[in-house]
């Protein structure tokens, strides 16, 4: 299954409107979509690794959610349920920077549909709070800084030693 990463900036108001609008664009082509929060992505190699997990878990048949958007977003959120991962990933009113992933079609093609302006730097690390993914201080302050991304990539992955 082939699938599209980027980042994008708008001021998400609507949250279920959006979402509503995006599911129904990726219905006519046979596609899937995850919209989340940017500010639980840290870096592209961490969105990248919810994806590749999703797919597995999907493959495998030991997904918990039957919408592979949904699935990423819990293991981009290194959440078990997936009422905890929207909580913590999903759209919100407040939401400015959207992390967009496109299974089967353009992630590009979804953002001018949604009058979107692509800006993939909103998917990087720097100035966020790893709190967003349950990490304690404690755990952001065993690392270096430009180490703290790790803990992203490390909660995604004990996710599948969690079931």
């Amino acid at each position: 299954m082939t699938y599209d990463i980027a980042g994008a900036r708008h001021r998400v108001s609507d949250p279920q409107d959006v979402v509503a609008r995006a599911q129904a664009w990726a219905a006519e082509r046979r596609a899937e979509v995850l919209l989340a929060d940017a500010a639980v992505v840290f870096g592209q190699d961490h969105l990248e690794s919810a994806v590749r997990h999703a797919l597995r878990a999907r493959a495998s048949g030991t997904g918990v959610a039957r919408d592979l958007g949904l699935e990423t977003l819990r293991y981009l959120c290194g959440r078990r349920q997936v009422s905890e991962a929207i909580r913590d990933g999903g759209l919100k009113p407040t939401t400015e920077a959207v992390a967009v992933v496109v299974f089967e079609s353009s992630a590009d093609d979804l953002l001018a549909h949604l009058g979107w302006t692509r800006d993939d730097a909103v998917l990087a690390p720097e100035g966020k709070s790893l709190r967003a993914l349950g990490v304690t201080r404690t755990e952001e302050g065993s690392l270096p800084r430009e180490r703290t991304a790790d803990l992203a990539l490390e909660r995604t992955a004990l996710l599948d030693l969690d079931k």
